[in-house]
């Protein structure tokens, strides 16, 4: 028999699960709960014994935990960041946002090209400026295929 002693300063005397554990250098699952009911049955609540398959399963679990989590609020920074500058707070209002870029553009593909405006020009007016040619306009129309087709209709 193991002997502890609780705070009252009695003796705790715990049976065979317990003190089949002292010097053993593995310990299976179903040991480790025959343990653990004896644990309970003695008063002490809080503390549970796990053996080493155990404690390295949940070491590994926790490493998994600690991976998913540092990705999921990688993925959640990534998105508020993608959301500020699109100009969003959150992912409602640049659905929002969107809609009402989507509503002014059917708006505008609606509109009929007569809409569009034409300057009006006075008579003799044109909206060509015309501008003296330099020396190398001069050259290029003295040419005698250039001077062959000046005043054709065709090239004005």
């Amino acid at each position: 028999m193991l002997n502890l002693f609780n705070k009252a300063g009695a003796a705790l005397v715990f049976g065979a699960a317990m003190t089949a554990l002292v010097g053993k250098e593995t310990v299976t699952a179903e040991e480790a709960v025959a343990a653990n009911e004896e644990l309970t049955e003695a008063g002490i609540k809080g503390a549970q014994l796990i053996n080493e398959a155990s404690f390295t399963e949940l070491t590994e679990k926790a490493g998994r935990v600690d991976v998913a989590e540092k990705a999921a609020a990688d993925a959640a920074k990534a998105t508020t960041d993608a959301l500020a500058a699109a100009g969003a707070d959150s992912i409602e209002a640049l659905v929002a946002q969107r809609d009402g870029y989507k509503v002014k553009a059917d708006k505008f593909d609606k509109l009929p090209g007569a809409t569009q405006t034409t300057p009006v020009l006075k008579a003799g007016e044109t909206d060509v400026e015309e501008t003296e040619p330099d020396v190398h306009q001069q050259a290029i129309d003295e040419l005698p295929h250039n001077k062959a087709i000046a005043g054709h209709p065709m090239f004005g």
